[in-house]
């Protein structure tokens, strides 16, 4: 499982080598590292602003948020203490929970279906999804191919899908199967893919289009606009809860210090402004 994380914390490793160095000069006091949050892509973007933001106030404390390492990237790193905080967006497994590590949920967010702005449809219904997967539906109303950009079977949005969609999860094996679509590992190679790919549709979340500032037009499910309102009332089905993932014992007071500001009301205000609803 290492090898989710290595490359990533040598690069930033190796990136502060010279500033280390040079604190050992009598002139200069050293330089504290850096915590290091990383995990899944689903929460890069926010994490990042909330970093940003955790910065501007406390300006010894540097926050690094690396690419993408997924969630079972994140559960390796913080079990093996390679990193302070891991990104999870989804719940552990039983397994999982064994270890010794605290996950502490920050924010819940819409999944949401997703398309290209080509595409002139506004709404869809769960029996389309299911239709389209099966290759069943295969053409938007002016005519136009529908290309699907599919995320890799554990992939927490498939995941929810899967369980919320009556027929999804067989349609989705389905197409894997018959390897009818473009398959993306990353929540990040798969925004851009539909946001660059005329009459493109796949499944994302509020949060990231906005923090990524994304060119993805987002439908309607079933009559039901997606966002913090229809989660919060029940009548939308599509969500993921978002965790910071930690070893209590490794847990510095920089680190503690950036939780308490998620939770805080500033840090609150940064997620419902991103489309998220901050945990409670």
């Amino acid at each position: 499982m290492r090898q989710w994380w290595i490359p990533i914390i040598a690069t930033i490793i190796i990136s502060g080598g010279p500033s280390r160095a040079l604190s050992q000069t009598p002139e200069h006091k050293p330089a504290p590292s850096p915590l290091i949050a990383a995990g899944s892509g689903v929460n890069l973007g926010i994490t990042r602003l909330l970093a940003e933001a955790f910065q501007k106030a406390n300006p010894l404390i540097t926050i690094e948020v690396p690419g993408s390492i997924g969630s079972k990237g994140a559960i390796a790193a913080v079990s093996d203490g390679a990193i302070a905080l891991g990104l999870i967006s989804r719940p552990l497994s039983e397994q999982e929970k064994s270890l010794p590590m605290v996950a502490r949920p920050y924010a819940k967010v819409p999944i949401v279906v997703g398309v290209h702005p080509a595409v002139a449809e506004n709404e869809i219904t769960s029996q389309d999804l299911v239709d389209i997967y099966k290759g069943r539906k295969t053409r938007w109303q002016d005519k136009h191919e529908i290309i699907v950009q599919t995320r890799e079977p554990f992939d927490s949005g498939i995941q929810v899908v899967e369980k919320k969609i009556p027929g999804f999860k067989e349609a989705y094996g389905e197409s894997r199967q018959a390897k009818r679509w473009a398959v993306y590992f990353t929540d990040q190679e798969a925004n851009r893919a539909i946001a660059t790919t005329p009459y493109a549709i796949g499944f994302t979340d509020l949060g990231m289009i906005a923090t990524e500032r994304l060119a993805i037009k987002v439908l309607r499910l079933n009559g039901i606009v997606p966002g913090p309102e229809s989660l919060l009332d029940g009548r939308y089905p599509l969500s993921r809860d978002l965790s910071f993932l930690y070893r209590e014992e490794h847990l510095s007071e920089g680190a503690k210090a950036f939780l308490d500001f998620v939770s805080s009301t500033e840090g609150a205000a940064i997620l419902i402004s991103n489309g998220y609803i901050p945990a409670h």
